[in-house]
C-alpha cells in the first residue's frame, strides 16, 4: 500500500478511538461522580530512506478530566458529594477501590454501602456501622459522622470516612462502576468539602462532547474521501503505464 494510504488509514483508526472516548462521555453525561476523558494525539515518525521522513497519526495517552462536577442537593443524608480532592474508599470483593460517587445506603447489618453493596471505609479501613437505634445522621464536611440514638436523646461518634488523594491522579485505572483502582500510596484528605445531602454530578458537558463528535465525523468522512482520490491517482497511474509499455 503507497505511503500516504497509510497515513490516512493512521488518521481514521486515531479518530475511532476519539470517537469512542467521546461517546462514552455521551452516555456516561448522568453518571453520578463521571470524570469526562479525552485523547491526546501524537505524530509518529518514521524514515523510510535516508531524509526522507514520513508523519504517522498515533493516538497517544488518554487522560481523565478530573475538575469537579456541579452538586445536586437530594435531601438524602446518606449522599455525599466530594468538592474538593479525593475519592471515598470502599471495600470491594477484589480489594479496596476508589470512587467520586457518594451515592450511599444502609445494608442489613447497619454498614454505609454504596449501591452495589460495598462497604464505605472509615478510618482504619474498617467499615463503618449506624445503630439501629439512630434517629439522626450528620455527616460533616471533613468525613466526621455522628448519630443522634435513642430517639434524640444522646449524641454517638460513629468515625471519619476515608477520603485519599494520589500524586498521579492520572495513573488511577477505572474498573468499571465508577470505581478506580490504583498500585500508589493514598494520601489522606484533611478537609474533603464533603456536602451532606447531595451528589456530585458527572463534569460532561453534553453540548461539547456533540459538537466534538461532529468535528471527528467530518474529519473522517475527510480522509475516506482522501483515500479513494489516493485510490483512484493510482488507478489511473497504472492505467497510462499500461498503455505506455503495450
Amino acid at each position: 500500500m503507497e505511503t500516504p494510504s497509510l497515513v490516512l488509514m493512521s488518521n481514521q483508526e486515531a479518530l475511532q478511538r476519539a470517537m469512542d472516548i467521546v461517546a462514552n462521555n455521551v452516555a456516561n453525561a448522568s453518571t453520578t461522580g463521571f470524570k469526562r476523558e479525552a485523547i491526546q494525539f501524537d505524530t509518529l515518525l518514521t524514515q523510510p530512506a535516508p531524509g526522507q521522513y514520513t508523519a504517522f497519526v498515533a493516538d497517544g495517552a488518554t487522560y481523565r478530566d478530573t475538575s469537579n462536577g456541579p452538586v445536586q442537593m437530594t435531601g438524602n443524608p446518606l449522599d455525599l458529594a466530594l468538592q474538593g480532592d479525593g475519592y471515598f474508599a470502599v471495600q470491594t470483593a477484589d480489594g479496596v477501590r476508589y470512587t467520586r460517587n457518594g451515592s450511599f445506603q444502609l445494608n442489613s447489618q447497619g454498614q454505609i454501602v454504596t449501591l452495589s453493596g460495598d462497604p464505605v471505609l472509615g478510618q482504619g479501613n474498617q467499615p463503618i456501622t449506624v445503630p439501629d437505634t439512630t434517629f439522626q445522621i450528620n455527616i460533616a464536611s471533613d468525613g466526621d459522622i455522628t448519630a443522634r440514638v435513642d430517639n434524640g436523646a444522646s449524641l454517638l461518634e460513629l468515625g471519619k470516612l476515608t477520603v485519599d488523594k494520589f500524586a498521579n491522579e492520572q495513573g488511577l485505572q477505572a474498573t468499571g462502576g465508577g470505581l478506580y483502582t490504583t498500585d500508589q500510596v493514598p494520601q489522606s484528605v484533611q478537609d474533603p468539602g464533603i456536602v451532606e445531602g447531595a451528589l456530585e454530578q458527572s463534569n460532561v458537558q453534553p453540548v461539547t462532547e456533540i459538537t466534538d463528535m461532529i468535528k471527528i465525523m467530518r474529519a473522517y468522512e475527510q480522509a475516506v474521501n482522501m483515500i479513494g482520490d489516493q485510490n483512484q491517482r493510482l488507478d489511473q497511474a497504472i492505467d497510462k503505464l499500461s498503455k505506455t509499455t503495450a
